[in-house]
């Protein structure tokens, strides 16, 4: 007991004792920083230790003591006391003393202390094991302190520790955390790939090798080689396996380039082989062609011939050389046979040409002559004389049957035409054969003079019948072309009757060989007057035509005076797209116009709208292109964690939509709904706490349709529904056809709903004549369906979403008395079938999901 009285407080046996002696140290008195040492790595006591924390002062025994602590508390205490003294340091003179701490246990906890940014990431950067920088990613004090640590884990198994851990606690290291493993995983799959290729690469090179397709082996095995060198290395095994390979490979390119040099050489043997027979192919061409030097060139052709038929010894001839060798020896014997006849053939040439025909074609027939090869001049002199006897002959036979032959024809028409009744053309037949009797040397046969008269009698008695049946013919013309005189017809069809009876008249006088001019003037008289009253019709129409093409001039004119007067880098774009439409709208009412300065005009006004067409397609495209990055801006904004943030700048977003102008109509739709959805979700976030997923009771009644007609009804719409969806992707040509299959089915819904249904249909026919109202239908389609949304809410008692407030107002507004009786009563589910209805009468609902969920999810909520 007296002991204790004696001993230092420090080594009380009362640790509230020591904890208070603690406070009385210095850790400058050199005494009192060896208790302070002993105190801090040796007492028992939490708080003796805690309170020794506080009283050191020395930088390497607070990390001694935390490294030993095995209380957390203590060891936070200790690392902030470390941060405190390290804080005092140059930055440069922190990030030394960094360096050099002992493990990273004492890193971990400084990381987890209040220390400067830079230091902590400094400290992060040396820390080497996984399970410590998984600890810093989960637990460090600061988003960019976990950030960091987390991108310092490569360790599959600890990466995927670290997603687990830190799933539902922090987003962007667990997103760290499982791009990662994802990046991890893409490299397996790449080393993966390569190792595929790899093999398959092998496997080619085997095929090639050892295959027996060696077709452009060359390339094949340099498009291998290449592949193989772009992969990183390969494995030993592998590496030897394509040596071996490739080995094989090269001493097949070698020996098939040893085969290829063989196959050259004998081509050469065979080109100067084939140079040889072409030689002696040209000598002989050559001495062909000097046939006609006669027997002067049979030394020279002997000599050939040998030639050619020592060449024919020595090996196999190509075709044409033997039928050119064949053709030389025919000329050599034909022109021994011309040296042997020449004397006799002379002796006929100075005969007379009536006597010596036959005798020089008896020795024409005895020389052979190749046709090919042109005759010496004796020979041709003796043709020619054989050929003149000839052709006197054959002339004087064939004058008299021509001539003969030719009037047998003539007189076959000239039947021909009689039968016919075709008077004008039997009669220049008649004409035409007493022509050729008369060129007819030799008297006319029998037959044929007995034929002529026979034919000249029938003509002569029909001549005279035609004659009394054409008048009257034409006297019947002449009194219905005065019947029209003072016709009620209308000037068009009046003047086509005319030029049928005119029509009629010239067939009847181009068939007659008789012509009556009282007749001819009756007729003509009586067309003039009847066709008076046409002529003003005629003319007013030509007025028309050319007022219209004034009128397209003017047009021209202005839409050239545009291009010159808008500033195109400031132009009013909607302005200048409804001019376009005006004028070709324009363009089309004032028609017609004549042909030729219409045509002119046409080009005119298509290279002008081809050109401001080209403009407004490069707006749209502006257009669309500034839409787009406002849907991808939006699509950001889903991903702010401060909603009210996003949706502030998802309304500026919206107004700078409405700002721009209308892209193409194919992506505009597109363009929209997209944006639309966008923001949507990032409205349905701002107000997801006010929204309630528990059901809402109504009163079961009965449904406003009967089953039937409900279907036919739920039918209608549907087809509806493709017809709106063939409009918006530009396929009209089937819309006809799904409007007149709806009329069908539409008559046989209650006249309330047919009425409500036909208004869709009329919205889709206006639509069919006028494209450029598609928008302005779609915004009042909008307007409609989100007020439907707003009665449903109502009818149930819900809330609207922020942005329907105003239009809630109104519409509770202006029908007051309606709201408050809905507001006042239980809604049935009559009511809520008759919404349902009423939404399947507006046109285009499915353009706008949003809407749609909206309406569908309260309406699923009913009971």
């Amino acid at each position: 007991m007296f002991a204790n009285l004696f001993k230092p407080k420090w080594r009380h046996s009362s640790p509230d004792v020591r904890a208070r002696a603690v406070n009385r140290l210095h850790s400058d008195r050199p005494a009192h920083s060896d208790i302070l040492r002993r105190l801090l790595l040796d007492d028992r006591s939490r708080e003796v230790r805690r309170a020794a924390i506080e009283r050191v002062t020395d930088t390497s025994l607070l990390l001694q003591a935390l490294a030993a602590e095995q209380d957390a508390e203590i060891r936070l205490l200790a690392a902030n006391a470390v941060a405190t003294q390290v804080a005092s340091l140059p930055m440069n003179d922190q990030l030394e003393w960094a360096r050099q701490l002992p493990d990273d246990t004492v890193r971990v906890e400084l990381v987890l202390a209040d220390i400067s940014s830079t230091l902590r990431s400094h400290i992060i950067d040396l820390v080497e094991e996984q399970r410590f920088l998984i600890t810093i990613a989960l637990k460090g004090p600061t988003a960019q302190t976990r950030r960091e640590a987390a991108l310092r884990v490569t360790d599959p198994e600890h990466l995927e520790t670290l997603a687990r851990d830190s799933r539902g606690s922090d987003k962007a290291v667990h997103r760290i955390a499982r791009d990662a493993i994802q990046a991890l995983r893409e490299k397996e799959r790449q080393q993966a790939q390569i190792e595929s290729r790899r093999q398959e690469l092998l496997a080619s090179l085997d095929t090639l090798v050892n295959g027996q397709d060696h077709q452009l082996f060359q390339a094949r095995f340099d498009v291998l080689i290449r592949d193989w060198t772009q992969l990183p290395e390969a494995p030993q095994q592998q590496a030897e396996h394509y040596q071996v390979l490739k080995a094989q490979a090269e001493q097949i390119i070698a020996e098939e380039a040893a085969r290829k040099a063989a196959a050259e050489a004998a081509e050469q043997a065979r080109i100067l082989r084939e140079e040889q027979a072409q030689v002696l192919d040209t000598e002989l061409a050559a001495l062909c062609l000097r046939s006609s030097e006669g027997s002067d060139l049979l030394p020279e052709l002997d000599q050939l011939l040998q030639q050619a038929e020592q060449f024919r010894c020595e090996g196999e001839v190509e075709k044409h050389l033997v039928e050119r060798v064949e053709l030389a020896a025919q000329l050599r014997g034909s022109l021994q046979q011309l040296a042997e006849l020449e004397p006799r053939i002379l002796e006929q040439l100075e005969a007379p040409v009536e006597d010596s025909d036959k005798a020089l074609a008896g020795y024409l027939s005895n020389i052979d002559w190749p046709t090919s090869c042109q005759p010496p001049a004796l020979l041709n002199r003796a043709r020619q004389l054989l050929n003149e006897a000839r052709q006197a002959k054959r002339e004087q036979q064939q004058q008299s049957s021509e001539l003969c032959a030719r009037l047998e024809r003539t007189l076959d028409q000239l039947e021909q035409a009689i039968e016919n009744g075709e008077i004008r053309t039997a009669l220049k037949q008649r004409e035409r054969a007493e022509q050729q009797t008369q060129a007819l040397a030799v008297p006319l046969p029998d037959a044929l003079e007995q034929r002529l008269k026979s034919l000249t009698a029938q003509l002569q008695e029909i001549k005279d019948w035609q004659g009394f049946a054409v008048n009257g013919k034409k006297e019947a013309l002449c009194e219905q072309m005065e019947a029209l005189i003072g016709s009620s017809l209308d000037p068009q069809p009046l003047a086509d009757r005319i030029r049928a009876l005119q029509k009629e008249w010239k067939s009847l006088d181009s068939s007659s060989a008789v012509h009556s001019q009282k007749l001819w003037q009756r007729f003509r008289t009586a067309a003039e007057t009847a066709y008076a009253p046409c002529e003003s019709h005629f003319a007013a129409q030509k007025e028309k035509r050319q007022q219209n093409l004034a009128q397209r001039e003017e047009i021209c004119r202005q839409l050239e005076t545009l291009f010159e007067s808008v500033n195109w880098d400031e132009a009013e774009w909607p302005a200048i797209e409804r001019i376009c439409h005006t004028a070709k709208r324009e363009w089309k009412q004032f028609s017609p116009v004549d042909r030729a300065p219409g045509k002119v005009l046409q080009q005119r006004f298509n290279q002008l709208i081809r050109e401001l067409d080209n403009r407004l397609r490069d707006w749209h495209q502006q257009c669309a292109n500034t839409k787009q990055t406002l849907v991808e801006s939006a699509a950001a904004l889903t991903e702010w964690e401060d909603v009210s943030a996003a949706a502030a700048e998802a309304k500026a977003l919206q107004q700078q939509w409405k700002e721009t102008g209308p892209a193409f109509r194919s992506e505009e739709r597109a363009l929209w709904q997209a944006f639309r959805e966008h923001c949507d979700a990032i409205f349905a976030r701002l107000k997801s706490g006010t929204s309630s997923g528990e059901p809402i009771s109504v009163e079961q009644s009965a449904p406003p349709l009967k089953a039937d007609a409900l279907s036919r009804l739920e039918s209608c719409a549907e087809l509806l529904d493709k017809a709106e969806k063939a409009i918006l992707d530009g396929n009209s040509g089937i819309v006809d056809k799904l409007l007149s299959a709806i009329s069908d089915s539409l008559s046989q819904v209650p006249e309330q709903w047919q009425l409500a249904m036909t208004q869709r249909v009329d919205a889709i026919s206006a639509l069919l004549a006028s494209p450029d109202e598609l928008e302005s239908r779609l915004a009042d389609s909008e307007r409609e369906l989100r007020e439907l949304c707003i009665r449903l809410e109502i009818l149930l008692s819900q809330p609207s979403p922020e942005e329907d407030q105003a239009q809630r107002m109104e519409y509770q507004m202006l029908r007051l008395q309606q709201a408050l009786d809905e507001q006042s009563r239980n809604p049935s589910s009559a009511d809520v079938a008759e919404l349902e209805l009423l939404w399947q009468c507006v046109a285009f609902n499915r353009v706008f999901p949003q809407l749609s969920r909206r309406f569908n999810q309260l309406r699923q909520r009913t009971q």
